[in-house]
Order: C-alpha cells, then sequence, then structure tokens
C-alpha cells in the first residue's frame, strides 16, 4: 500500500524542510566513518602485519566498536584515512539533495497568490474598465464599420476576459502543482535519508542486515480528475478552475520501483544511494514533462483562434480593434 495515495495525503503529513534533512545527512559522518574503517581495516592491518607477527595483544581499551590487535597509533591512522571517504559520502548526498531541491516553494506559493490575484483581478474588469458601457455604445455604432468593430471586437470583450483569468489560473494551479511536486521531493528524500541512515547503521560487512524498506515513498505524479459520473481523464479541463484544491484529493500518486539501499559495504552503499538520487531525479524529470505537457496542451488550444486567421475567432482571446474583412477603423 503506497504511503500516500494522493497529494491531499502527502500534505496533510509534511516531510522535514531541506535544511533538516541536510542536518540529517551531517549526522552520518561519525557512523560512516566507523563503517569505512570496518571495511578497510583487514586490508591495512596485513600490510602492517603480512606474517602476523609482531601484532599488538588486544588492548583494554580501542578506539573502535570492535577488538583491533594495533597499537593506538595505528587506529588513529586508520581512522585519519577513513574521514575523507566519509566526508565525501556526506557531500554527494548533500549535493543531491540540492541538486533535487532547485525551486523555493515559498517562492512558488508567492507566485501562486500573485496569478490568482490576476485571474480575479479580470473577473471584476467588466465592472472596473466598464467594459459593459463600451459595448453598450457600440450598439450605435452604424454601417459596415459598426458591424465589423462588434463582431472583431466589443462583442468579445467578455469572452477574451474569461480567456485571460482561465490562463492566469492554469498558470497559478501549474505553479502550485510545481510547489507540491517539491514537496513530494521532500518526501522522497526524508525516505532515502532514513533508509540510507538504517543501512549505515546496521553492521560489518556479512552481518544480517536489519533493513525495513519504505514501501510506496517514490512516486510518480498522475495528472488526472474525475468527471461526474465517468472515468478519470487528463486534468487539462480542471486547470482553469480558481483553485486546485478541489482536485487535490484526486490527483493520485504512482507507485515506482523501490530503490535499493541495503548494501554495509560502504563503497556499495554509496552507489546504492547515488542510485537512489538518480531514481528521485527521473520521478522528479517524470512529474515535470508531465506538467508541462498538460499546461502546453492548455495554452495551444487557447491560442488556437490566434493562428486560424479568422479576427472574429481570434478576437476571442485578443480583441481586435480593426474588425474583419478588411475595414479598419
Amino acid at each position: 500500500m503506497p504511503k500516500f495515495a494522493t497529494f491531499q495525503n502527502m500534505r496533510d503529513d509534511p516531510p522535514p524542510s531541506k535544511d533538516e534533512l541536510k542536518e540529517m545527512v551531517a549526522q552520518f559522518g561519525e557512523p560512516l566513518q566507523l563503517l569505512y574503517v570496518r571495511s578497510r581495516y583487514d586490508a591495512f592491518f596485513n600490510e602492517r602485519y603480512p606474517t602476523g607477527s609482531g601484532r599488538q595483544n588486544p588492548r583494554e581499551n580501542w578506539t573502535f566498536d570492535f577488538e583491533t590487535h594495533m597499537t593506538a597509533a595505528e587506529e588513529a591512522e586508520l581512522r585519519s584515512l577513513c574521514w575523507p571517504l566519509a566526508t565525501n559520502f556526506v557531500i554527494d548526498i548533500m549535493v543531491g539533495i540540492d541538486n533535487l531541491l532547485d525551486k523555493d516553494e515559498g517562492d512558488l506559493d508567492a507566485l501562486v497568490e500573485d496569478l490568482l490575484q490576476l485571474a480575479a483581478s479580470y473577473g471584476g474588469a467588466m465592472t472596473d474598465a466598464k467594459l459593459a458601457l463600451v459595448q453598450e455604445r457600440f450598439e450605435s455604432w452604424h454601417g459596415d464599420a459598426g458591424s465589423a468593430i462588434r463582431e472583431g471586437y466589443s462583442d468579445h470583450l467578455t469572452r477574451s476576459t474569461q480567456t485571460h483569468s482561465a490562463m492566469a489560473n492554469a498558470l497559478a494551479n501549474a505553479a502550485q502543482l510545481d510547489s507540491l511536486i517539491m514537496m513530494k521531493v521532500r518526501h522522497h528524500l526524508d525516505g532515502l535519508v532514513r533508509a540510507a541512515g538504517t543501512a549505515i547503521d546496521n553492521g560489518p560487512a556479512g552481518s544480517h542486515l536489519d533493513f525495513e524498506p519504505i514501501i510506496g515513498w517514490l512516486t510518480f505524479i498522475g495528472i488526472l480528475v474525475s468527471t461526474p459520473g465517468g472515468p478519470a481523464v487528463p486534468a487539462a479541463v480542471g486547470w482553469v478552475g480558481s483553485t486546485i484544491k478541489t482536485i487535490l484529493s484526486e490527483l493520485p500518486l504512482e507507485q515506482a520501483d523501490e530503490p535499493t539501499m541495503d548494501s554495509s559495504d560502504p563503497d556499495e552503499l554509496r552507489d546504492q544511494v547515488l542510485a537512489a538520487l538518480d531514481q528521485v531525479a527521473e520521478v522528479v524529470k517524470a512529474d515535470r514533462e508531465q506538467l508541462a505537457e498538460e499546461l502546453v496542451a492548455f495554452f495551444a488550444e487557447v491560442a488556437a483562434p490566434l493562428g486560424s486567421g479568422d479576427a472574429a475567432a481570434s478576437s476571442r482571446v485578443i480583441p481586435n480593434p480593426n474588425g474583419v474583412d478588411g475595414i479598419t477603423l
């Protein structure tokens, strides 16, 4: 069962912020260093004591959480050799988080509010700009020029205003979805970091891994809405509403392949974590491509009359003060 069935479920359980995620990763330094020490100990020891002769008896207090046959100075040397490896591992994850969280949700949410206000302002344009009065006065404009201006301009003032309001709402809803994609990425990264931490803490290579995958956290957006009494359909028609909140509960999250992060060998685990970051990047890419395709399709439909060559049709998008049929004012 996916952890989040819909976007609304996801919003009800906010994930850690970007800074909180990076703080979680920063805690990996010491455990990773010890994981590298465990994996490098045998090779390091055999290089110092190729025949086993001269090795130290186990000391009462050793530097690591396992028994060694080295001096304190040798243990400190091994630790110092492993620290850069652990540090680079942590840096790799930090960079991956920065690359994935490449947009500011606050900025996107502010853009949503601005676009919704713009859409609402179009709604009041009939009163604020006295469009009805303009249309009424054109009714008394006689002759071919009057007919042309009504057909190409004033008759379409209401329709074109509604069209621009719809476009502003569509952009607002797209920005809202992009913000939600960022929230979903933070959910993915939360699962990724926790899974990596579980693997890091599981001990030396060869031991049993008590690893519990986070089922269902890697998901794709499914931009679908349901029509009354009908099946789910592409959601472009739903984008023109004043808010996307009404359809959040119907935006499904389709589960992707679960990434693997279960190795206690630090080099293998690093490859697995980087591969999981790549998987999240693919999910984000797929989400944004689908979002872009839906948005482009919507605007292509809106803009189609502009390229029709029919001034009366194009005026439904942008009123044409020069009228139609070659009659100009």
